[in-house]
């Protein structure tokens, strides 16, 4: 949860969280500092959940013949995948990526955050679907984490379409 909260603010911050508008270089230091966090965050759930998974854990995502079903090895590679193009937007962070990469290669790479944040929704609706439709087995009435952390990545994938929208509308003459 913490890691979709960390890389979907990075995405949020200047376009839905105002923090930081009247100083760009602090905003882009808090942009950052979520992103690199998420991305630290997201690699130490795929080292844990990888070094758990087993039938002992999750027998939910296991066939009887001991190998994952479609559920679980579908959770598995597009968590896998929404790693991996967390890389990208982790490497060109780094100080002299901008100048090095040139401004729009940049930015296309720091745009496969948005690519991560949707691969993010489809495993957490591959694991969790279920039970968001059943409140009345919520823990307390109280939503499963893993629907919270959807609408946290769901989040920034909407402002980003908005944004586009209200962008290409403004463009057409």
């Amino acid at each position: 949860m913490a890691a979709v909260v960390f890389v979907a603010s990075a995405y949020l911050v200047g376009k839905i969280i105002h923090w930081h508008d009247d100083d760009p270089v602090i905003r882009l230091v808090v942009i950052k500092f979520c992103g690199l966090i998420g991305f630290f965050m997201a690699g130490i759930h795929a080292f844990l959940s990888l070094a758990l998974l087993s039938p002992a854990y999750f027998a939910k995502y296991y066939g009887t013949d001991g190998r994952l079903n479609f559920e679980g090895e579908l959770a598995v590679v597009v968590g896998v995948v929404a790693l991996f193009c967390l890389l990208g937007p982790a490497i060109t962070s780094l100080p002299m990526m901008p100048k090095a990469l040139g401004g729009v290669r940049w930015k296309r790479n720091q745009r496969l955050g948005y690519a991560a944040l949707a691969f993010v929704v489809v495993h957490l609706v591959t694991l969790g679907v279920k039970g968001w439709l059943t409140p009345s087995h919520w823990q307390w009435w109280l939503p499963p984490i893993s629907l919270l952390a959807f609408i946290m990545a769901l989040t920034p994938l909407i402002g980003k379409l908005e944004t586009t929208k209200r962008e290409r509308d403004r463009n057409v003459p």
